[in-house]
């Protein structure tokens, strides 16, 4: 009897979807509950990406932290260079607010100690300051070895809004998202 129950309760969780095929969802704010900053695993990508979640609801695709996002869908990257873009050290030298840290687009995180101007020390990374990151141009970067047209967002001051352009894989610079969403989120005077 007790190994048919095991087996009753074992045979939906083999058939259960994993949290990060679900699609991204913001949720709703039906709850009451403060929205905040969360991650969740991008297919397209196949990375952690940071999203605004308004507090209720919305699918299980939705984790606290980029570590605890990509320790569950670890399975589901494709460690190449392209899906890991900028910098193909994946996820290394990635700021909490999913901006990527000083000198991680060439795969050298710069220490907190040599913090470049507009940068500050957050968990032992040189993070982009908000007026700093929003206020750079866009640079599309150069080809990495395994070069990918990758199109991405910019925040443009002089508009106050986030454009499209085209990632080449390697360098750039820090005003670099992968959707509108997240450049606007971060950088729009709302927030």
């Amino acid at each position: 009897m007790k190994f048919l129950l095991v087996v009753l309760y074992l045979i939906p969780m083999a058939f259960a979807q994993s949290p990060c095929t679900d699609a991204r969802s913001a949720g709703d704010s039906s709850c009451n509950q403060s929205g905040s900053q969360r991650f969740y695993f991008d297919k397209k990508s196949s990375r952690c990406q940071p999203f605004y979640f308004k507090g209720c609801n919305g699918s299980l695709n939705n984790f606290a932290s980029r570590a605890e996002c990509e320790q569950t869908c670890s399975g589901n990257q494709q460690h190449d260079v392209a899906a890991s873009s900028p910098g193909s050290s994946g996820t290394s030298g990635v700021c909490a607010s999913g901006a990527y840290a000083a000198g991680a687009t060439l795969d050298t995180p710069t220490s907190c100690s040599s913090c470049p101007q507009g940068y500050a020390c957050e968990n032992n990374l040189c993070c982009p300051q908000k007026a700093y990151l929003c206020g750079l141009n866009y640079d599309a970067g150069r080809f990495s070895s395994v070069g990918k047209h990758t199109p991405r967002y910019f925040f443009n001051k002089d508009y106050g809004s986030c454009m499209l352009f085209t990632f080449y894989g390697k360098a750039g610079n820090p005003n670099n998202f992968a959707t509108y969403n997240e450049c606007m989120n971060f950088c729009s005077d709302k927030n």
